[in-house]
């Protein structure tokens, strides 16, 4: 059994000296982090090569899918929408969190609140389309990032274009030791790296999908697969720099006993980058340290990956001071550990 403040020593097979210290932060999610798990040296390697490969903007949906997602907002069933109420329309269709006075900014540039009450009737919400409030908000948000969901820049480094990479293969080895899940599958699992300058920031969000019907839905393959979900088991996440301040990586309900969504999302409690301190759990980046996380339970069945762990609801505060560089690394499954230990007898057949 885990307990929060327990350290575990694990010794490694690659030659080091010293064996990495695992450190239990908290148990709902399971969760562990470790120091100096990479080098100074193993840190500027990647940050050098994901510069190599070239750094693109970090989305979170596409504008044709916030069409799709547009909903008014009106909670109380008033057919009135307050600015509380358009507030939490546009964070849940665009990944945008404005505050009252952006809101109210685009009231008078637009016009859409037409006798100028400071909400919004049905007639009025009959003049202006999704397309016209997606226009507006893009506009806002080039000059204002910090309130998008997710700022940042990032790149997928992967056997193509990583495959000579010795510092990569030792790191995937280095995850399989720690993990203790067979080699094969964190050599498929996705490794990713992001760039957080000034205000750059990732709001609340859960690193992987709910269990919800398998049939319909199963596990992704690939990335950029659709018709499927997340099946992130494990997040692997490791800082590769110190950050001069600011950047913390926040559980907003680690350790919770209930999860209540409905009042996270009234409440705005996703939005770190101006709620940072309100988390139950914050991490700060330092150089080389690793955090991970099980994102999903363990089914007591099969013993592989269960339900959704609602804990681990998690983002990254705003960098106020320098720049953020870490390493993710998603560690993917399927719904079922025999077909997952058939691809790995399938993997090393193909080494052979």
């Amino acid at each position: 059994m885990f307990k929060v403040g327990d350290v575990k020593e694990i010794a490694l097979d690659d030659g080091s000296v010293k064996p990495l210290k695992m450190k239990t932060l908290s148990l709902k999610p399971l969760m562990f982090e470790i120091p100096n798990f990479l080098s100074a040296d193993e840190c500027a390697h990647y940050i050098k090569v994901a510069k190599e490969v070239g750094l693109e903007e970090s989305l979170t949906i596409s504008p044709e899918i916030a069409l799709q997602r547009f909903r008014l907002m009106d909670i109380n069933q008033d057919k009135l929408l307050s600015m509380e109420e358009m507030m939490l329309t546009i964070q849940g269709a665009m990944d945008v969190f404005l505050d009252k006075e952006d809101v109210l900014k685009m009231y008078n540039e637009t016009n859409f609140d037409q006798n100028h009450d400071g909400s919004i009737n049905e007639e009025e919400s009959k003049q202006f389309t999704p397309a016209d409030m997606r226009t507006y908000v893009e506009d806002l948000v080039k000059d204002s990032p910090e309130k998008r969901s997710r700022y940042s820049e990032e790149v997928w480094l992967t056997d193509e274009n990583s495959v000579e990479d010795t510092i990569f293969q030792s790191l995937k080895e280095r995850i399989a030791k720690v993990t203790q899940l067979a080699p094969q599958i964190i050599k498929r699992s996705d490794f990713q790296v992001l760039k957080y300058d000034i205000k750059g920031h990732y709001n609340v969000h859960y690193d992987s999908s709910q269990k919800l019907n398998i049939a319909k839905y199963p596990c992704c393959k690939h990335r950029g697969e659709k018709g499927c979900r997340y099946c992130r088991f494990m997040t692997v996440m490791v800082y590769l720099n110190d950050v001069e301040k600011g950047g913390e990586t926040a559980f907003i309900v680690a350790g919770n006993e209930t999860v209540d969504h409905k009042y996270i999302f009234l409440n705005q409690m996703t939005n770190v980058y101006k709620e940072c301190d309100a988390a139950m759990l914050k991490v700060k980046p330092e150089l080389g340290k690793m955090v991970m996380w099980y994102n999903h339970l363990v089914d007591q069945d099969t013993n592989w990956i269960g339900e959704l762990d609602e804990n681990s609801l998690h983002g990254g505060c705003g960098v106020t001071k320098g720049e953020k560089w870490i390493g993710n690394f998603w560690i993917t499954v399927s719904d079922e550990v025999e077909k997952d230990l058939d691809s790995v007898v399938e993997t090393t057949k193909d080494e052979l």
